[in-house]
């Protein structure tokens, strides 16, 4: 493995997680086999105790019936056995009359005794002994080697120290192996990364959809995010061409304007055509004063200043104040509303929505047209809507209709800067609301569709009427 991705893998977080894990792991090995290792010590040596007390007991019964003849008879059968403890007699005269324990301990008791190599090259033995006295003054020792069960209690915490020791390392290998995984997933966000900060907004982790790792999860919202920002980035582009596109009428009529009443000798031709100058200003003031109120929609600060209102009040607000214009264009226009419309917001922007959907069946409905502006209900949402029986719109026209600055080929001719509908949806978003199109037969609906008040605001707003 090259030197450099080593490096990587070492400076890796991942990497540093599996180094602690594994000094956690032999920390709690060697706590654990240590810990182990002395208990069984002490279960090791009562084990031997109760074995060489209950020896002893039997041979010292077995001599108080039958003598020394009959403990010898029972010692030499014992002594044949396989594993069998050690033993040494010692009668009343003070012969050794069985046993091979060079070292004998005469005092009545436990006693632990190092016994010498019988050859050069040989190992000792370490016994627990028990020294009893018979009834007849004989001295009983029976003893048991501790090496032989330290010796198995050491194999198996050995065995279990050897598969410690090759989990870890697998474990190592693991992680490593992970490690490196997880760097080639870094790496490619860390690529990516780059890439936008270099302006490349196109780049991509690659991320798949069904990401279930945490950090595809992450590659995933990384994509999505930067979806979402190259969305906005070329809105904004879009929206800035054509603020640019839509201001050089004005300004350009406004530069002519002023060259005419530069060039003017008659004050009266001079005050037109300065007049004239201050509509195509007026004109470029109101476009940006509705692009800037569009981009205060978005940013949903107002959300802050929402309170429970009644639709049907803005409604007959609203309508009351285009009435006349609308009855004096040859339309008619009818008013239909829910006995209960409370929604939770700002009264002054949904005034707005509504007016410029007005504003927009003025101006496209077509003479003689019928205007029907209704408040509906059904279940939890309420619905504000405008109908009327003009030409209407084809469903491929109603994406350019909310699109900002976006204007149909035949709105062209009107007055207008074609964002009225796009400051309604965006009122409608702001809302948690939606605005939709129904087609009719005539004409056209436009609806702003918002949730209905809950029932403690419905009661607050109920409280403030009375």
């Amino acid at each position: 493995m090259p030197l450099g991705v080593i490096s990587r893998l070492l400076r890796s977080t991942v990497s540093r997680l599996v180094a602690l894990n594994a000094l956690l792991l032999v920390i709690s090995m060697v706590a654990g086999a240590l810990g182990g290792w002395i208990a069984t010590r002490g279960v090791v040596e009562r084990e031997a105790r109760n074995r060489i007390e209950l020896e002893s007991h039997v041979i010292a019964l077995e001599a108080q019936r039958g003598g020394l003849d009959r403990a010898l008879e029972i010692i030499r059968a014992k002594a044949e056995r396989p594993g069998s403890p050690e033993y040494y007699l010692v009668g009343p005269d003070g012969r050794t009359l069985i046993g091979d324990i060079q070292i004998v301990p005469r005092k009545v008791g436990w006693h632990f005794i190092d016994q010498p190599p019988p050859q050069p090259g040989v190992e000792g033995v370490h016994l627990l002994a028990m020294t009893r006295r018979l009834p007849d003054g004989s001295l009983l020792i029976v003893g048991e080697d501790m090496e032989r069960s330290e010796a198995i209690r050491d194999a198996v915490f050995g065995a279990i120290l050897t598969a410690g020791g090759i989990a870890l390392v697998f474990g190592i290998i693991a992680g490593l192996f992970a490690t490196r995984q997880t760097l080639r997933q870094m790496k490619r966000i860390n690529v990516t990364v780059r890439a936008v900060e270099r302006g490349d907004l196109s780049a991509r982790t690659g991320a798949p959809v069904d990401a279930r790792t945490d950090l595809d999860q992450l590659a995933l919202a990384i994509d999505r995010m930067l979806d979402r920002i190259d969305t906005l980035v070329a809105t904004i582009r879009r929206v800035s061409a054509e603020v640019a596109h839509d201001l050089r009428t004005p300004l350009t009529r406004v530069r002519h304007s002023v060259e005419l009443a530069l060039a003017q000798h008659d004050e009266e031709l001079r005050s037109a055509a300065l007049g004239e100058a201050l509509a195509g200003l007026d004109e470029a003031l109101r476009l940006f004063s509705a692009v800037l109120d569009l981009a205060e929609i978005d940013a949903g600060n107002a959300r802050a200043r929402f309170q429970p209102i009644d639709l049907a009040e803005i409604v007959d607000r609203v309508v009351d104040a285009y009435r006349a214009e609308i009855e004096a264009s040859g339309r008619n226009i009818s008013v239909s509303l829910a006995r209960e419309a409370l929604v939770a917001g700002d009264a002054d922007l949904l005034a707005r929505a509504l007016a410029n959907l007005i504003e927009n069946a003025l101006k496209y409905s077509g003479e003689h047209a019928r205007i029907d502006v209704s408040v509906t209900e059904q279940a939890d949402t309420l619905t504000m809507a405008v109908a009327d029986d003009g030409p209407g719109v084809s469903d491929c026209e109603v994406s350019e209709m909310l699109r900002p600055f976006g204007r149909l080929d035949r709105a062209r001719r009107a007055s207008g800067n074609g964002l009225g509908l796009a400051i309604a949806d965006a009122v409608a978003r702001l809302h948690r609301g939606a605005l939709a199109f129904a087609r009719l037969q005539p004409g056209l609906a436009v609806e702003i569709r918002l949730p209905r008040a809950p029932a403690v605001t419905a009661a607050r707003i109920l409280d403030q009427v009375d």
